[in-house]
């Protein structure tokens, strides 16, 4: 559909039986409404022309071939004269062809049907309205339960029966034979109510807004009774809380859209146009048709079969008509969904029947692989992997995408700043890759954001805003930090990467959808930007160390181990594996790992401030060495204080790794980072 804003959408809803006639019905020159689908049959054998009045009926759902009439004649698809749009013979309209992907038809259900996801669907609908258990309102729809309580508000037959004990055990005897009589129809039509016809009864006599007041009150009622230290009557209070709760929103959504409760019971069933339910053929005589044209046929017959009964009800058995609504109406259940009465239903090749819940649910279904899978302008999809230098709101597009999504904003600022004197000139350009191309790239990227969405869109997260950077390469770089928002990893997973192009669209993406705005997640409030799997692997590995532990060889006062040779004739000299060098500050230790003097996981010592929470009160010293000129050093565990002969500490140093020191410098930089931007807002 398509809204006041020209927006196109689509909505999933309750409709009326007056709508359903109104998207199928077409009233012909003579006279005659065509729409209703009567026949279960859709070619003919010989002929291989859609039959009349079937499924795949051309007076119904359109000329197969555009502006050709089922006999073979052709007009003008838009003559303006109404009887010259219309065949005289055959009836069929002339149009194009593509009215066969969007002209519906119904079924005219000769009982009513309950419309299988409102009454199983968790929560159940009906169940929720009527305020009644499930399982009792299944055993009245699928004919478990013959009685149900008499609809009519004067006083019956059965009320008046009920009145009586002492006739109680004369009607046990006179049920049996009454059921076989031949007015039992009338009777029953009176004074029994069964199938989804006792359920639509019950639901049009609902009153949503006293549903509503009602609910209220017995919920105001339960929460002043507060808790009764019984902690089983207590959970049941706080279930039916929840229920009242979810039954008071129902109502308030059925009066805010206008539906009537009752139309969750179908008198119509809309009828697929034919191209959304194809039959393909193929060489050899094959011929391959969709599964739901079975389910069609199947609810056809049984409707058919059914209204036949009905026309003879003073002649037909009233249990065999009570079987065959039974029957009618799990035909509708597996055609809306196949799996709903337990096991799916099979064909005679033991292949289970796809329904419209198959259809359109799951990856290959009609929403995600069709609608949501299909591809649009200015976007663009690659594989993700991790972009460790990227900040947190930053994602790096490959320089072929990005060219591609950014095209005619290159182009326009090419032509504005005389770069170029026309499109064409641009474009040229643009495939040449000169040096320009990608300065007016960047400039134009830098105050345009991107959003990415990775599929299933699950929830809000699976599509966020984020700054573009180029890359090099052809795979998207991404903060691993965001992946959990996204359900994503580096194995493998594609992400697609859309370009906002009103201004409109691309404020909401700077206010409501950068990655950095969203650290929480919308449904529990938990942090959803936690390190996971990449991140803690590197987190791990940085922070691993040497297992050894400074006890490896306590009496080496150098630091070194066994049979370990140290070069001292170079003043830079090479750090081998088992050295542990004295270091003044961070920097020095990180300019030794960049001249590979020392790894990622060396154990060093790093001077420390003069901090005497780093020193433990009741620890005692590993060794002690002292030397010539009176200083001493005392090695601990993880720290060694070095001190002079008036018992006074000169200088700290810990023992720790660069992998250490890199992590703590991060969290240093990002916690000074946090409070400037803190200070900022104040």
């Amino acid at each position: 559909m398509i809204d006041q804003y020209k927006h196109q959408q689509l909505q999933i809803g309750l409709v009326s039986p007056q709508q359903i006639k109104a998207w199928a019905n077409k009233n012909l020159p003579n006279g005659e409404v065509v729409g209703e689908v009567t026949r279960p049959s859709t070619f003919h054998y010989k002929t291989d022309k859609s039959e009349k009045d079937g499924l795949f009926c051309e007076r119904i759902f359109g000329p197969i071939k555009s502006g050709i009439c089922a006999c073979g004649n052709s007009r003008a698809s838009g003559a303006e004269n109404e009887d010259e749009r219309f065949c005289q013979k055959c009836g069929v309209e002339f149009v194009d062809s593509r009215i066969r992907r969007y002209q519906m038809g119904y079924i005219k259900l000769a009982c009513p049907a309950t419309h299988v996801w409102y009454l199983k669907g968790l929560p159940s609908y009906i169940a929720n309205l009527l305020d009644k258990p499930l399982k009792k309102l299944e055993g009245l729809v699928y004919g478990d339960f013959s009685f149900a309580r008499p609809s009519a508000k004067k006083p019956t037959f059965l009320r008046l029966r009920g009145l009586f004990e002492d006739e109680i055990a004369s009607c046990n005897h006179s049920i049996s034979p009454f059921f076989s009589t031949p007015g039992f129809a009338t009777f029953r039509n009176r004074e029994i109510a069964t199938g989804a016809g006792a359920i639509r009864e019950q639901l049009a006599d609902l009153d949503l807004r006293i549903i509503i007041e009602n609910s209220l009150v017995e919920w105001k009622e339960l929460e002043d009774e507060g808790y009764s230290g019984d902690e089983w009557e207590d959970r049941k209070r706080r279930i039916r809380k929840v229920f009242l709760i979810r039954r008071m929103q129902l109502a308030k959504h059925f009066i805010q859209t206008n539906v009537e409760p009752e139309w969750m019971v179908l008198c119509l069933l809309p009828v697929l146009p034919p191209e959304l339910r194809p039959i393909v053929y193929r060489s050899g005589d094959k011929v391959v048709t969709s599964d739901i044209n079975e389910l069609y046929k199947r609810v056809i017959r049984r409707n058919n079969n059914l209204a036949y009964l009905l026309k003879r009800s003073e002649l037909a058995p009233a249990d065999l008509v009570m079987c065959q609504e039974k029957l009618v109406q799990e035909a509708v259940d597996t055609l809306l969904d196949s799996g709903s009465r337990g096991q799916p239903t099979r064909d005679g090749h033991n292949k289970v029947y796809k329904s419209l819940s198959d259809v359109i649910e799951g990856k290959e279904g009609r929403f995600r692989e069709t609608l949501l899978g299909k591809r649009v302008d200015y976007s663009g999809r690659s594989v993700i992997v991790v972009g460790p230098s990227l900040s947190l709101h930053q994602c790096g597009l490959p320089l072929e995408i990005a060219i591609k999504l950014f095209q005619l904003f290159v182009i326009r600022d090419l032509i504005t700043k005389r770069a170029t004197s026309n499109v064409r000139i641009a474009k040229r350009k643009i495939l040449e890759k000169e040096p320009i191309v990608w300065e007016i790239l960047q400039e134009v990227m830098r105050g345009h954001p991107v959003l990415l969405n990775r599929a299933p869109t699950l929830h809000r997260l699976g599509i966020q805003a984020f700054q573009p950077t180029l890359v090099e390469g052809r795979t998207i770089c991404l903060h691993p930090l965001v992946c959990k928002g996204f359900n994503a990893d580096f194995d493998g997973d594609q992400m697609a990467v859309h370009l906002p192009l009103s201004l409109e669209a691309q404020a909401e993406a700077r206010l409501l959808m950068f990655s950095h705005m969203n650290l929480l997640s919308p449904a529990i409030g938990d942090p959803i930007c936690v390190p996971t799997q990449d991140m803690l692997i590197g987190l791990y590995v940085l922070t691993i160390g040497n297992r050894w532990g400074i006890c490896a060889n306590r009496y080496n006062s150098c630091g070194n181990y066994p049979n370990q040779k140290v070069n001292y004739n170079n003043n830079n000299y090479k750090y081998t594996k088992d050295k542990e060098p004295h270091f003044s500050n961070s920097y020095d230790a990180l300019g030794a790992y960049r001249q590979k003097r020392i790894s990622l996981d060396s154990p060093l010592w790093l001077r420390w401030k003069l901090d005497q929470r780093v020193i433990g009160s009741r620890e005692v010293p590993i060794e002690v060495q002292y030397e010539s000129l009176g200083t001493y050093h005392e090695i601990y565990a993880h720290y060694l204080i070095v001190g002079n002969r008036k018992k006074e500490i000169r200088s700290i140093y810990i023992r720790s790794t660069l992998g250490h020191i890199s992590f703590y410098r991060e969290i240093e930089e990002a916690i000074q980072g946090f409070s400037q931007a803190y200070s900022y807002t104040i």
